[in-house]
């Protein structure tokens, strides 16, 4: 589904998803966007089949779980082996996110954690063996995630024309 394919009510759907899936229910999203509870129901499962929404995840706080470590791990794996290098990383313990980025030099983000440091140096040693080299390793202090503001609060299915 191409984005200019998705109209108002659609993209209300993404924004009050991003805002909070867990809580918002199918009638409250539809009151929002000015809609029935089915045709959000039935809104979100096309988003879904058509690969517009990928999944639900929840926000974590590592530090509350006693992951005391929690990195942004920049590095470089070559082009050619890209996929099978980040299939492998998911069973890389402590690796909770890879982002791939479109650079030659440090093309792939790692978000990683861990309880200590032996922990976090046994996951690094795992990446090196799967052909991974770490260009730089930040601390993490805070991740916010906000929904993209241009799905828009206008969540009028009105013509706009008249």
């Amino acid at each position: 589904m191409a984005s200019e394919e998705l109209d108002a009510v659609d993209k209300g759907i993404l924004y009050l998803l991003q805002e909070d899936a867990r809580n918002n229910t199918t009638n409250a999203i539809g009151e929002q966007v000015g809609v029935s509870s089915s045709t959000v129901a039935n809104r979100i499962t096309k988003l879904e089949e058509d690969g517009v929404i990928t999944g639900y995840h929840p926000t974590v706080d590592y530090e509350q779980t006693g992951m005391g470590h929690h990195l942004l791990v920049m590095a470089t794996i070559p082009i050619d082996d890209q996929e099978e290098i980040v299939d492998d990383l998911v069973s890389v313990p402590g690796v909770v996110s890879v982002s791939e980025l479109l650079t030659n030099n440090a093309n792939l983000s790692i978000e990683l954690v861990g309880q200590n440091k032996q922990e976090i140096e046994k996951s690094i040693g795992e990446m090196g063996e799967l052909g991974v080299d770490i260009e730089r390793i930040d601390l993490l202090k805070r991740i916010r995630a906000f929904p993209y503001n241009h799905f828009g609060k206008e969540f009028t299915n009105e013509d706009d024309t008249g």
